[in-house]
């Protein structure tokens, strides 16, 4: 008899995983007592595949700043107690495309950025608040800062406004600095960004055992 799981609401699919069998793995939200908690899970039970689920959560704690928590381990949650739904589900797109056993160190809060020909950080400060800003004081810089606080602001929905162009906060009051890290990269691009997501949201569903290989 089969069993019907109560997953929770489901926020985002990565509907083939080609780090192993191409399984589908989705990301799933449960209200808690202690606020909202995640849950990676996939219908497959073919080899390798707890350990493919146990190597994402690790990504998701390691590289995206979420806690296991205490009273379900098999569960995660942020820190703050809030969702930041939209730039979870872009991190979790992206630390499925790494294979089980890449490193998993959190990603720096600098990079370089082609557009500006420079480096380009977010400071940390403080209460949520971040502050884009360029290793030069040449306008391409500027602008860059100005663009790439601006892709944060819709990766991640953060506040932002024309007074401080190039600062961004969250909502929550709460410092993320390994979610920023992490999508440090997308926020540079985020044109691209978008249209992935649109792209990964359009593809396949999350298939019970019986439809899969």
């Amino acid at each position: 008899m089969s069993k019907t799981l109560e997953l929770g609401r489901r926020i985002e699919l990565c509907s083939m995983d080609r780090h192993c069998h191409d399984i589908s793995l989705g990301l799933y939200e449960q209200e808690s007592d202690d606020g909202p908690r995640f849950l990676v899970h996939t219908y497959s039970a073919l080899p390798d595949v707890s350990t493919r689920v146990d190597f994402l959560k690790s990504a998701l704690e390691r590289m995206g700043g979420l806690v296991f928590c205490n009273d379900a381990p098999e569960y995660l949650r942020f820190d703050c107690g809030r969702v930041h739904t939209r730039a979870l589900k872009r991190t979790f797109l992206d630390l499925c495309k790494l294979e089980s056993g890449d490193a998993l160190d959190p990603k720096p809060l600098t990079a370089y950025d082609k557009k500006a020909d420079g480096e380009l950080t977010a400071r940390t400060l403080g209460g949520g608040a971040y502050e884009v800003v360029s290793e030069d004081d040449s306008e391409a810089g500027q602008k860059r800062a100005v663009a790439v606080a601006k892709g944060f602001a819709k990766l991640c929905e953060m506040d932002w406004s024309e007074a401080q162009p190039t600062r961004v906060s969250f909502a929550c009051g709460s410092d993320h600095d390994r979610l920023i890290g992490v999508l440090m990269f997308r926020a540079q691009n985020v044109r691209a960004a978008m249209k992935d997501e649109d792209f990964a949201a359009a593809r396949g569903v999350l298939a019970a055992p019986s439809q899969q290989n």
